[in-house]
């Protein structure tokens, strides 16, 4: 059967893109803002519908065919990149048609880049990928939605903290498409609208003036930052009609222009008059880095800034996995920023810049100026723990974040327990549970006499976890204002939850967990209230996955009692390898004569042992069996 083809999409190659020049528009490149890529040029398609149809009236063109037409005095290869035939037909089973005289031509811009060029984003690859594909189908399959009556996604609502990458996402998954895009900052028109008298008729202005540039560059798409400034209602006094305008905006955009919106906050906490809008309903949230996220995130930059020095990739990877480790909750920003100031404090030690060359921006003129003899290795680890102290998580700022450097081999005995609290991560990380429709556990409780470990036991599963970490007292959450302390577990989970897969370690917890007393008539006191509070978190209604809570109400609950002779063994030997033990040191007539010793105590026995050692000589270079005998008279009232 033959099939006329209603529709062609066609874009040069990249071996002859250059050659499609002369003939851009260079009128409706006037609308683009001047934040789009410089290279851009758009292509008026209906100026050349006579010309293309023409050359190939009666050809045969296929899905992916390259076609050479001559454009003015140049021939110009182009790649078919889509062919739709008429509505009777179903395009999906289109692959290839003839042209005939009503087929149109749609062209698209010579500059699309490949996902390996610098439009792919560091970490965040499947965001740009969604976002780019949504776009596209509204595009190219209009016709496939008409044939189901289904209205296409039209608008998408980006969010996510800030500096996280939101805007680098949206231009990468422009660039791949190449459509005209046009950029506008919501907070800067309405700020601009407030320092005049008529803040209601500039902001409809300028709405009005971006929907008609985008209308004049369609097909394009419109890229709105700042929409969460509709949150702050004390901004003007005409929020109420600013909402009113908005929404108009939104809902009333021209079927060839695709909106993106972008916002710092949920598109569920936005104001309820802002909800109602259709642009709000699809999101695409940007989450909290990973550690293998922010391990891609740094390897890029590392690479970035090290192109001008003979850095290998088997050093910057060991460098990003060391830094990746260390920065639980930073996010791209703040990772670069990281990176950015280590190679500061690398030059600067190098004395290739001067002490008092502290801006960011001189960075890359130095690198320009190194000679090839002093182009050096990367920076070191001291370098990046320096550069951690300058720049902290924009996401933990209230918490802290930094994740412990304890591991499993750093604790003796105990090893029942540690191998149950290994079994529990690997169920509570494990996509295989919801796979198996089963609820991960999401919560453990360590209990036990004080100084048996618990703190460190936590610290170790915590260390080798890979998860995004936040510690805090429980002490540290009670504020004397009515209110506050509750308002503190709330943002603390909320931190928590943005920053998923995180653990929340919340050490001295039996100081915030009063008990229920149904029939008490201080059920409504401060401490009840604060544990109500602390349970709605946990298990109530708002989603906890991809949170893990150590030391508070749980679905599981580990013991770590007193160690036993051998758990004391394992102690002891673990303390000796940090020490300098003479040959007389029996370690299990030592775990014989410590019964009843915490492992708290056993590290205290050491040092009393050291202490008694250097008094008997104070050039000592090793402990004896003698120096552990008085430190066990000296410790053992405590133990009583």
């Amino acid at each position: 059967m033959t099939i006329l083809l209603d529709t062609v999409v066609l874009q040069p190659t990249k071996e002859t893109r250059s050659l499609a020049i002369p003939w851009q528009c260079r009128k409706r490149r006037a609308v683009i803002d001047s934040k789009q890529t410089p290279d851009t040029d758009i292509y008026e398609s209906r100026r050349w519908q006579s010309t293309f149809r023409r050359q190939l009236l009666g050809s045969k063109i296929a899905l992916g065919q390259n076609a050479t037409l001559l454009v003015g005095s140049q021939t110009v290869v182009f790649e078919v990149l889509a062919v739709e035939a008429s509505a009777q037909i179903s395009t999906d089973q289109v692959s290839e048609g003839y042209i005939g005289s009503e087929t149109t031509f749609e062209l698209q811009p010579y500059f699309q880049r490949d996902a390996s060029e610098e439009g792919a984003v560091a970490g965040y690859e499947s965001e740009v990928t969604t976002l780019a594909d949504q776009v596209r189908n509204y595009f190219l399959r209009k016709s496939q939605f008409s044939q189901l009556n289904i209205k296409p996604l039209q608008t998408v609502f980006v969010s996510g903290l800030s500096g996280i990458g939101k805007t680098t996402i949206i231009r990468a998954a422009l660039e791949r498409l190449c459509y005209p895009t046009i950029y506008a900052n919501l907070g800067e028109i309405i700020i601009s609208g407030s320092s005049t008298d008529f803040t209601e008729e500039y902001v409809s202005m300028a709405l009005s003036d971006l929907a008609s540039r985008a209308r004049a560059a369609a097909p394009s798409v419109v890229v709105i930052d700042r929409v969460d400034v509709l949150k702050d209602s004390e901004l003007t006094q005409d929020i109420d009609e600013i909402y009113s305008q908005f929404r108009k905006f939104a809902d009333s955009i021209p079927d060839d222009v695709f909106l993106v919106l972008e916002s710092s906050i949920e598109a569920s906490v936005m104001p309820a008059a802002v909800r109602k809008c259709d642009a709000l309903q699809h999101s695409v949230d940007v989450p909290i880095p990973t550690l293998l996220r922010r391990e891609d995130i740094v390897r890029r930059v590392l690479g970035s800034l090290a192109n001008t020095i003979n850095a290998g990739a088997l050093e910057i990877d060991e460098l990003a996995k060391n830094v990746a480790n260390a920065t639980a909750g930073y996010v791209a920003r703040d990772i670069g920023r990281v990176c950015r100031q280590a190679f500061l404090r690398m030059l600067r030690e190098n004395s290739l810049v001067s002490k008092s060359g502290s801006d960011i921006e001189s960075l890359t003129g130095e690198l320009d100026r190194l000679s090839l003899q002093s182009k050096g290795n990367l920076p070191k680890q001291i370098h990046f723990a320096e550069s951690l102290q300058i720049v902290r998580p924009s996401q933990h700022l209230e918490f802290e974040g930094v994740r412990p450097t304890r591991r499993w081999t750093d604790i003796g005995g105990y090893e029942k327990t540690k191998q149950v609290l290994q079994r529990f991560m690997r169920l509570a990380t494990a996509e295989k549970s919801s796979a198996l429709g089963i609820k991960p556990p999401s919560g453990i409780m360590l209990y036990g006499p004080t100084g048996c470990g618990k703190t460190a036991m936590a610290q170790a599963m915590i260390g080798e976890s890979g998860c995004n970490v936040i510690y805090i007292r429980g002490s540290e959450l009670f504020s004397k204002y009515l209110g506050e302390t509750e308002a503190r577990l709330r943002r603390l989970f909320l931190a928590a939850r943005a920053a998923a897969p995180c653990i929340v370690f919340m050490d001295e917890v039996d100081s915030i967990a009063a008990k229920r007393e149904w029939s008490s008539v201080e059920s409504g006191g401060p401490s009840l209230r604060v544990l109500s509070t602390l349970l709605n978190e946990l298990d109530g209604v708002h989603e906890t996955k991809g949170v893990i809570a150590v030391g508070c109400r749980f679905d599981q609950v580990v013991e770590i009692c007193m160690p036993s002779p051998s758990d004391r063994v394992g102690i002891l030997h673990t303390l000796g390898q940090k020490s300098v033990l003479s040959g007389d040191v029996d370690i299990d007539l030592l775990a014989q004569m410590t019964e009843g010793y915490s492992g708290a105590a056993l590290e205290q026995l050491f040092r009393e042992a050291g202490l008694a050692a250097m008094r008997q000589n104070q050039s000592a270079s090793e402990i004896r069996m003698a120096d552990f005998i008085q430190g066990i008279d000296k410790t053992a009232f405590t133990q009583a």
